[in-house]
């Protein structure tokens, strides 16, 4: 498909001696090949649940764009998101090391739009330990190949707290914007007045996401969240 406590310095230790030095015990492991399939195949059935599961309790992620967070509660907030929004996902496993009970998984990564259009590509690294006897992911790193642009929006809404409520929890805006080649924004108000608001968008499908702006879903958005259309500026970054 994301800061380290005593632990982490270790596995990443490990990590890179197993990649670099290929320690004596250290070999290739299909069997963690194997269990790792497993995250495909729940993250494309929707199933957040197994995919927690293959977690540990302590798991820390390290996603693109965003600081390093802790646990199975954001494991389901990172990826229950991208489910909601109908993306799917690719893996192909480049390496799959182990020594005893530590591990490691190397490989790319492709996400899917709803059309099956790539929208993003990349790399990620896994850091995997053995805890009852069956393989956890400790460690999630990944990051994109596709360098990507940003969009800003400026604009008034009628009511702060309305608005901001709209790009909260499960069902907010986010969703519906990564649906639309936009799969990171960042809320912004000011400090001078609440009902200034603005986005910064990463995008990965221009087209996409201007067709949603100018589409009548896009209109009844932003009259239901309160935003003043005549107010509504729109910035495109200068490579």
């Amino acid at each position: 498909m994301k800061r380290l406590d005593l632990v982490a310095p270790v596995l990443f230790t490990l990590v890179v001696a197993l990649g670099a030095c290929a320690p004596a015990g250290s070999q290739e492991s299909p069997e963690l090949a194997q269990v790792g399939e497993g995250w495909i195949e729940a993250f494309n059935a929707g199933d957040l649940d197994a995919l927690a599961a293959m977690y540990t309790e302590d798991t820390r992620l390290l996603p693109p764009n965003g600081e390093m967070a802790q646990g199975r509660d954001v494991v389901r907030a990172a990826f229950g998101e991208m489910i909601d929004a109908g993306l799917k996902a690719e893996l192909e496993t480049i390496e799959a090391i182990a020594a005893a009970d530590i591990g490691y998984k190397l490989g790319t990564f492709k996400v899917l739009g709803p059309d099956g259009s790539v929208m993003d590509r990349g790399k990620f690294i896994e850091v995997w330990k053995q805890v009852g006897g069956e393989w956890k992911i400790a460690r999630d790193i990944w990051n994109s190949d596709v360098p990507t642009p940003s969009l800003m929006i400026t604009h008034n809404v009628a009511d702060a707290d309305h608005w901001l409520a709209a790009w909260q929890g499960p069902d907010s805006r986010h969703g519906m914007f990564a649906q639309h080649g936009a799969p990171s924004v960042r809320v912004f108000q000011s400090l001078q007045d609440p009902n200034r608001t603005g986005l910064l968008i990463s995008v990965t499908d221009m087209d996409a996401l201007q067709a949603l702006l100018e589409s009548p879903q896009g209109a009844a958005a932003k009259a239901e969240d309160g935003v003043i259309d005549a107010s509504l500026q729109v910035f495109s970054e200068i490579q």
